[in-house]
């Protein structure tokens, strides 16, 4: 649990001493959304620094948003992207095991009965936590500033 702490502890520092304004930021915070949807495994780190610079989204936060995939929400992510692919483009279902152990070597293997699905569905689940973590995200900004700005201020008359 000390674990995860430090790295809430962490990933709140990061968050709170981001430079930019509280749209950009949201804006690049979705980038990483979308990115974390991206299928295959590997690749998210290069993803994340073509799309931030295309998008000119502020780098850190593409990165920070795209650790929505890790370790343990790799199997679970995947397995979405490719039910929601199959079920929009057809094809054969895979179980679930394939998703465990997954790797990109093994993904490519499969070919394209697997990575066309995953794709349309990365990029789909990928647009929909985009467009649904922006807003929160703003928001959080705009708060943690004004609570700056309020301690700040407060300070300021003692």
């Amino acid at each position: 649990m000390n674990w995860f702490k430090a790295k809430a502890h962490d990933f709140y520092e990061q968050f709170i001493s981001m430079q930019g304004s509280p749209a950009v930021i949201a804006r690049s915070f979705a980038v990483g959304f979308w990115v974390a949807w991206f299928p295959l495994i590997g690749t998210h780190s290069l993803v994340s620094l073509a799309s931030g610079f295309l998008l000119r989204a502020k780098l850190p936060a593409v990165y920070l948003g795209s650790w929505l995939c890790n370790p343990l929400t790799i199997p679970p992510m995947l397995w979405a992207d490719y039910a929601l692919g199959t079920w929009l483009v057809g094809g054969s279902r895979l179980g679930e095991a394939p998703f465990l152990d997954l790797t990109f070597r093994k993904m490519v293997a499969l070919g394209w009965n697997m990575l066309l699905p995953m794709m349309l569905g990365g990029a789909i689940l990928g647009l929909c936590t985009a467009l649904i973590g922006y807003f929160p995200i703003k928001f959080a900004v705009l708060r943690v500033r004004r609570r700056q700005a309020r301690i700040i201020t407060d300070r300021g008359q003692d």
